[in-house]
């Protein structure tokens, strides 16, 4: 074990902040070399050579009861740190847990030791995993970020390539639904996907605290995944708000979607979340949001929260303590279009996805709040130059089986 007196510091130092055991295992037979336990409840016994550790430099893998261990290699060693947990689980939530236990572990642990182990795990939010290798890289002398970065860099730049070759007959298109931005977290990544800068990106992920746990679903790694969805559905949102085109961006979302579906670890999960983000930044580069203040910003992003609803301008100034008049100037001048035009632009560009999911043209104009349905085919033919219907005729989506 070509480990100093110094690394083995820092290791036992890890073990004591983190809250949690640390293994050293031998490089090409697992066998244990040290092990940092301490008072840790352990009734689950972990034999790691029986772990797929990958060659990779960062690898995670999840345990019997969704608890997360991270193992990364260093010298001639793998250091294994665990187990934490990515979700914050009530008693009757891990019930699911415990159902996807065997029968054989069943008989062994019984569902309340498993839970005494399971609460007492620290808890360390999936997202965070780029400040644990910022920490990890400065205590070792490895930049295992750069790393991680490198290889999201290498996957955004497969998956341009494979859009390309995909048809649109390949694609599954769903009626875009705008969700609500909810945490804080959530819309701080959105405002740095919308500048189109992959540095600022970097710099803006580094300064933001703790990420969202999301709420626990059937499984930890189904709760990642579905959380990740809706960071893609907000994602598809913004870039349709900014002007990008509203197919080519649900084609986008729909592809890490299915990414994410094929993935069955934890970091897989992750890093299709990192790439979509990176990607869809990408996709804004150069787009036209920069100059728009953020109070202009945060009336598009109203606008877009309300678009099934009524708006009416002077209900909209009122909300933002402005006149009408000075609203309706700063908004024209920052946009490029009057309040009106912009509100009916987007409402016929979500339209145009109702009418290929098949939704009835009466019905689509009862949801996006047309005074009646002739209100809805004046502005459908000032915005597209035809019909609903024609539309409806000559945009035919071929739908997945």
């Amino acid at each position: 074990m070509d480990l100093s007196e110094q690394d083995l510091k820092k290791i036992k130092a890890l073990h004591v902040m983190l809250k949690m055991p640390i293994w050293i295992l031998e490089r090409d037979t697992n066998r244990v070399l040290k092990s940092y336990k301490s008072i840790y409840k352990h009734p689950i016994s972990y034999k790691f050579k029986e772990k797929n550790i990958s060659e990779e430099v960062v690898q995670f893998y999840s345990g019997m009861l969704n608890e997360i261990f991270l193992c990364f290699w260093y010298r001639d060693v793998k250091i294994v740190i665990g187990a934490f947990r990515i979700n914050n689980v009530t008693r009757a939530e891990f019930s699911y847990v415990y159902d996807n236990l065997t029968l054989q572990n069943k008989k062994v642990l019984s569902e309340e030791e498993c839970w005494e182990y399971y609460s007492s795990l620290p808890i360390y939010p999936l997202g965070d995993i780029r400040d644990y290798l910022i920490l990890l890289g400065f205590l070792f002398d490895m930049n295992l970020e750069e790393v991680y970065s490198e290889e999201l860099h290498k996957q955004v730049a497969e998956n341009q390539l494979e859009l390309v070759r995909k048809s649109s007959e390949d694609t599954l298109y769903e009626t875009f639904r705008v969700e609500r931005y909810t945490f804080y977290y959530e819309n701080k990544i959105m405002n740095l996907v919308s500048q189109g800068d992959v540095e600022l990106l970097k710099s803006g992920l580094a300064e933001l605290g703790t990420s969202v746990l999301p709420i626990l679903m059937s499984s930890s790694l189904k709760t990642e995944k579905n959380y990740t969805i809706i960071i893609l559905e907000k994602l598809a949102s913004l870039a349709i708000q900014v002007g990008k085109d509203i197919l080519s961006v649900i084609r986008l979302r729909n592809y890490y979607i299915r990414k994410l579906e094929e993935q069955t670890e934890f970091i897989g999960v992750l890093a299709t979340r990192d790439s979509a983000i990176l990607h869809f930044t990408k996709e804004l580069h150069g787009v036209s949001n920069q100059a728009r203040s953020s109070l202009i910003r945060c009336i598009l992003q109203y606008i877009n929260l309300k678009i099934y609803d009524t708006i009416k301008v002077t209900e909209l100034a009122k909300q933002f303590y402005l006149s009408e008049s000075a609203l309706r100037r700063r908004f024209k001048e920052e946009v490029g279009l009057s309040i009106n035009e912009y509100i009916n632009q987007r409402k016929i560009e979500e339209s145009k996805m109702m009418i290929q999911s098949g939704v009835p043209v009466g019905e689509i104009a009862r949801r996006l709040g047309f005074y009646d349905l002739s209100h809805y085919y004046r502005t459908f033919k000032k915005h597209t130059g035809v019909t609903p219907q024609h539309f409806r005729d000559t945009n035919v989506v071929a739908w997945e089986s």
